[in-house]
């Protein structure tokens, strides 16, 4: 998502801080600002993380994937797919709350630009599992009820992937309260320790009914509303430094190797965010082939990694000594071949179209 620095740093600066209701004019998107340049650049690196973590290569002699494949994951999990969350809701607030954009326009904007695509991919998940279902390693049978059941419950079904569709939605249909908070310093104190307690809240006696994800809010929650506080307060500004990210690194390794979850996962946060303004000087341009593109890739990714795994690898190239090959082979494939799908269904003049793809 494109953002203009100008009209974000004169909210963030203006009549937000003050506590009085932001009233900006609405303006096109831009390029991203060189100011913001880290974020862009933090936004790569995640999705890149993301694509990591689905990277699947089966040992044959095992049956299992590649022990390498879960080892480099692994370092990554406290924090990968809150950092996904939490950039989400600071470009909520950058592109939204601090422009004052009212309700009902982000309404018409996200529902539009999450649940065409939510809806076009859960059909496109589930015709794979059902017509490839000799290949694929969760197949499903075609079943009326159970293809409409996968719109509204993700666990071992063939939408799965897609749960963070639904919980994005959910998250954006707060936008009047984030809104509402955003406004006064002290709401916004106030709220953050409550997303926190909520995070740690039991309600898996009640995953039976887990509607769209519903039950799982809480655990989002936080991370989303800390994105909107960070950037609120600008708080990126005191992230600068090797010597912090240094410190940053240890706080995340030692949380991580005890695994205190949620406190790896905030502080991973801020490791990124501190990695990402080291490297906007000497690297402005780093993932730029994708970074653009991020919601694109976590659409179709998995399925163009599934093709390397399940098809190449698998079943016309396996070569154990060819692993390291294949390994950067699945991720450049889940990166590269979506920002193509992407880029050609932009020159698309059909609207609706371009929107299945979460492209405007």
């Amino acid at each position: 998502m494109k953002t203009s620095s100008t009209e974000t740093e004169k909210g963030m600066n203006g009549r937000l801080l003050t506590g009085r209701r932001p009233s900006f004019p609405p303006s096109a998107p831009t390029q991203t600002s060189p100011r913001l340049t880290w974020l862009a650049i933090m936004r790569g690196i995640t999705i890149l993380l993301v694509v990591m973590n689905h990277v699947q290569l089966i040992d044959l002699s095992t049956g299992e994937n590649h022990p390498f494949c879960e080892q480099v994951s692994q370092w990554f999990a406290p924090f990968r797919m809150p950092l996904f969350i939490f950039s989400s809701g600071g470009l909520l607030f950058l592109s939204r709350i601090d422009k004052g954009r009212n309700t009902p326009e982000v309404y018409r904007d996200k529902w539009g630009r999450i649940m065409t695509p939510f809806f076009f991919f859960v059909i496109v998940y589930y015709g794979i599992k059902w017509l490839m279902a000799g290949i694929v390693k969760t197949p499903t049978t075609l079943s009326m009820s159970d293809f409409l059941l996968s719109f509204v419950y993700f666990g071992g079904r063939p939408s799965a992937p897609l749960w963070f569709l639904a919980t994005l939605m959910t998250l954006m249909l707060l936008y009047p309260l984030f809104r509402w908070l955003a406004e006064v310093p002290w709401r916004m104190h106030a709220f953050l320790p409550l997303t926190i307690a909520l995070r740690f809240a039991d309600l898996s006696a009640y995953e039976t009914y887990n509607i769209f994800n519903l039950l799982q809010l809480h655990h989002h929650l936080v991370y989303f509303f800390f994105g909107i506080y960070f950037f609120r307060f600008r708080l990126y500004r005191f992230l600068d430094g090797m010597g912090l990210f240094i410190v940053l690194l240890c706080m995340y390794l030692g949380l991580a190797l005890i695994h205190m979850d949620f406190g790896a996962a905030m502080v991973g946060i801020m490791l990124m965010v501190s990695l990402s303004r080291l490297l906007e000087r000497p690297l402005p341009g780093l993932c730029r082939h994708w970074r653009d593109y991020v919601f694109q890739v976590y659409l179709m990714g998995m399925i163009c990694q599934g093709v390397v795994e399940l098809i190449i690898w698998k079943r016309w190239c396996y070569n154990e000594s060819l692993f390291a090959v294949f390994y950067v082979l699945n991720i450049a494939a889940g990166l590269y071949i979506p920002v193509l799908i992407a880029k050609t269904v932009e020159r698309c003049p059909v609207k609706f179209i371009r929107l299945c793809f979460g492209l405007k």
